[in-house]
């Protein structure tokens, strides 16, 4: 009776983990060179820049010149923004006030590479100010 208990138990075990196949998910982030579709901000390049620069006019900054600004950031795949980073055009604190700003506005139409959506690493160039 142990025998039959022991490879029931055996034969289960080995069942069970045979069956179990993991799908790895694809964290690549890829370059929006070479992709099937673009990410794409709702509205367009333009609509992006100036939602940009209304809301920067509304923050402490908004007396100061014009300037233009370099932005990196990845588009994850349900379009949010991540690993925000402003390249340079502006000290620290406009860079955090930017960085608000470009997290806060609404997703993009995420990439697609193959026919599967993709994380997109995306740089702008912004001008900001008046």
């Amino acid at each position: 009776m142990k025998k039959i208990i022991t490879l029931l138990l055996l034969f289960y075990s080995i069942n069970s983990f045979s069956q179990i196949a993991e799908k790895q998910e694809d964290n690549t982030i890829y370059n929006t060179a070479g992709l099937d579709v673009k990410p794409e901000f709702p509205g367009g390049l333009d609509k992006l820049k100036s939602l940009i620069n209304e809301s920067y006019l509304k923050s402490e900054f908004a007396s100061e010149r014009k300037g233009k600004v370099y932005a990196m950031f990845v588009i994850e795949k349900d379009g949010s923004l991540s690993d925000v980073k402003i390249l340079r055009g502006v000290d620290t604190a406009k860079a955090n006030v930017l960085i608000q700003i470009l997290k806060s506005l609404p997703k993009w139409n995420p990439g697609k590479q193959n026919k599967q959506i993709v994380r997109v690493l995306y740089a702008v160039q912004l001008v900001i100010g008046r």
